[in-house]
């Protein structure tokens, strides 16, 4: 026989339900288990002797970079809302990401200026670059979609030299 206090209250119940004639003795039987809180776990550190493991100094630190990161991340929209390049500015994994979509370099410029982007050159990803920087004292990214286009078109004219 099973150690389970509440066996043998359960069976009683579901006993009971399936005596009288119901039109679905399956959820009957599940309400009136249910109505009896038969069907909740219990809280397996309510046991005396177990305690509830607190949160590890790793899972604060990173709640409070997230945190910061968002903080941030609601205080860079409406700065950058008249930036060129339609920006998006959101925040996850503790990081402030603007993405952006520049129309020319100019734009591109002015948005690594604006942000205080030391690493202009950034990394080709895809179809857009990529520029990590630190926003108010959180780690973020610049990502420019097209920037990588732009940047052709800029070598392509410039090897043509002027006419």
């Amino acid at each position: 026989m099973t150690t389970n206090p509440h066996v043998l209250p359960a069976a009683d119940l579901i006993d009971a339900v399936m005596r009288r004639a119901a039109a679905d003795p399956a959820v009957d039987t599940a309400a009136v288990l249910d109505d009896a809180g038969l069907l909740t776990r219990p809280d397996p550190f309510a046991t005396p002797g177990r305690r509830r493991p607190g949160p590890s100094p790793a899972a604060v630190a990173a709640l409070v970079e997230c945190r910061k990161a968002k903080a941030a991340a609601d205080l860079a929209e409406p700065e950058v809302a008249e930036m060129p390049g339609e920006p998006a500015v959101t925040a996850a994994y503790g990081e402030v990401r603007f993405v952006v979509r520049p129309q020319s370099l100019d734009d591109w410029r002015r948005w690594t200026q604006a942000l205080g982007v030391h690493d202009a050159q950034g990394r080709a990803i895809g179809g857009a670059l990529v520029a990590r920087f630190t926003y108010r004292g959180v780690r973020a990214r610049l990502v420019g979609e097209g920037v990588p286009a732009l940047l052709g078109e800029a070598l392509k004219s410039s090897a043509r030299g002027p006419r």
